[in-house]
């Protein structure tokens, strides 16, 4: 008799480690933590984002801080500005590859989901900037204070949303102060609110820095 209500109970719990649901929920999991380990293991990489972005905006600054009245950047300055973000870009990436690699299905699916996003929402800032151009508003708007200001506030309201859904809240935290730091320095005149983000979001990352290094060392003593 024992034997047969050990056998059940064997085979109920067999059938809920098998259950779909479970399973779905393990794989979740299983991304979630993964993503969250490669948020908590690069604190070093965040502190050397700090000084490229203070560097790339920088050179539009030093481009544009003697016009009188403002044009907008230099292809210089241009030049200098996105040659640093995409060295900088191409770093990012291979780090990630690397902490990622054997994430599969939904993980992927939902990184290119995220990518089109953010993708999709420069392109509509930039679409609107050719708009403001053809109506006649000011260079100062067009080539200064607009476009940095509209896509610094559109990266840290679509980096909330995702680190939040990541349960990453030194992430989620340093994108809501990219999006006050935004804001701000639009009061800043065309010239200096290349300066003055780059200095803000450059202390920004400082800070989002300094937290993985906490939460790290927090997980590692756990």
């Amino acid at each position: 008799m024992n034997g047969t209500l050990d056998r059940d109970k064997t085979a109920e719990v067999d059938e809920r480690e098998l259950d779909p649901r479970d399973a779905a929920r393990l794989l979740e999991q299983t991304t979630r933590d993964a993503q969250r380990k490669f948020d908590l293991s690069s604190p070093l990489l965040s502190l050397l984002g700090a000084p490229v972005v203070l560097v790339a905006l920088g050179a539009v600054w030093i481009s544009v801080r003697t016009q009188h009245p403002y044009k907008g950047p230099t292809a210089g300055g241009l030049v200098g500005m996105y040659g640093i973000l995409a060295c900088w870009i191409v770093v990012v990436v291979r780090f990630r590859a690397r902490a990622t690699a054997g994430l599969t299905g939904s993980s992927v699916r939902q990184q290119r989901a995220e990518a089109a996003t953010l993708v999709t929402a420069l392109v509509a800032v930039s679409v609107f900037q050719g708009v403001l151009k053809s109506d006649g508003v000011s260079l100062s708007i067009v080539y200064g204070v607009y476009p940095l200001t509209a896509q610094l506030i559109v990266l840290g309201a679509i980096g909330a949303a995702l680190q939040a859904g990541r349960e990453n809240w030194p992430g989620f935290g340093v994108s809501i102060a990219v999006i006050l730091i935004a804001a701000g320095c639009a009061f800043a005149s065309p010239r200096g609110v290349w300066l003055a983000d780059g200095i803000g979001c450059s202390l920004a990352v400082l800070g989002f820095s300094a937290a993985q290094a906490w939460a790290r060392r927090k997980a590692e003593s756990a």
